[in-house]
């Protein structure tokens, strides 16, 4: 009993890290959340935008005709051809289309619709010059047109458009000018 009780030792005061280093800690963090986050937005929502989407590959153009293939012959028609000098002869254009159609549906539309085929021929070599039907070029864009504008009227003609009631290829089966 003559031990009196030790005083506590004061306990040691926690290490304090000096303020530079501190500033050092806390700046790395907020950098390393930083640089997270910034991959998490970049990752979740801008990457999916960015992204770019494949196209579907357009079908390979093929010179193969489909079994189901059938053919629309429209009637010889006859235009006239715009004459750059007064005083030469008249000219006639004298021309038969027919439309290679991807099957009998298809081609049973185009019967059913004739005149608005016919009338749209009719415009596509309407106005042309002598010199211009002369070249094959001309020919063939009057053609590529002509399958267009008909696939075209095609969706239009159908209530749920399809995409098999389609016109493959548009050719001429005469394609003649006449001098009068």
């Amino acid at each position: 009993m003559g031990e009196e009780p030790k005083a506590a030792k004061p306990a040691k005061p926690a290490r304090k890290l000096p303020g530079v280093v501190k500033q050092v800690i806390v700046v790395l963090v907020l950098v390393i959340f930083s640089a997270a986050g910034g991959m998490a937005i970049y990752k979740f929502m801008l990457a999916p935008k960015l992204e770019v989407e494949k196209e579907p590959e357009p079908e390979e153009f093929s010179d193969n005709i489909p079994t189901g293939a059938v053919a629309h012959d429209f009637e010889e028609t006859q235009t006239a051809v715009v004459n750059n000098d007064p005083n030469a002869p008249n000219s006639v254009l004298i021309y038969t289309v027919s439309m290679i159609c991807a099957n009998e549906e298809t081609k049973a539309l185009v019967e059913k619709n004739k005149q608005w085929f016919t009338a749209m021929l009719s415009d596509l070599h309407r106005n042309r010059t002598k010199e211009e039907l002369a070249d094959p070029g001309v020919e063939k864009s009057i053609l590529d047109e002509a399958r267009e504008q008909a696939n075209s009227l095609l969706r239009r003609l159908q209530p749920q458009p399809k995409p098999e009631i389609k016109v493959i290829q548009v050719l001429h089966l005469k394609f003649t000018v006449f001098t009068l």
